[in-house]
């Protein structure tokens, strides 16, 4: 069994998806549109170009983007995504890149958990955390 999560981003999806690919340095696995998946008989007029579904690869992950099929801004709330990674050096750039546009919500610090550890709001509201060294995965 796998968990992939899916984040919704009414209108924001290519926006997104270009953001995370500089951000992060995701691969685009796919990117299946609603014009592409969708009977012509069913689309909604103006949401040919959305984006049904995408996947990004960060590391040896994938998590799957969407602009759904709800309008406004999206608002998420009690979660985070989470990413690994090896050096002090990558962290600082992943949280400098993910934090344009966005905010630090916790700077760069040791934990009883993690050598380093940040919290970052990006600019589409999706709260992050970036750990170095995170014990749970070595243990």
């Amino acid at each position: 069994m796998q968990l992939y999560t899916t984040v919704y981003l009414p209108g924001h999806c290519d926006e997104a998806i270009a953001f995370y690919q500089a951000a992060l340095g995701s691969e685009v696995v796919f990117i299946r549109r609603v014009r592409d998946c969708v009977a012509a008989e069913q689309i909604t007029p103006g949401t040919e170009n959305k984006v049904l579904r995408a996947a990004l690869r960060v590391g040896q992950s994938v998590f799957y983007l969407s602009d759904g099929h709800a309008a406004g801004e999206p608002a998420f709330q009690g979660f985070s995504l989470s990413l690994n990674v090896p050096t002090q050096q990558q962290a600082e750039r992943i949280v400098d890149a993910l934090s344009e546009g966005g905010r630090v919500l916790m700077a760069l610090r040791q934990t009883a958990w993690a050598s380093t550890l940040a919290f970052v709001l990006d600019r589409f509201g999706v709260h992050w955390t970036v750990e170095v060294g995170a014990a749970e995965l070595s243990a």
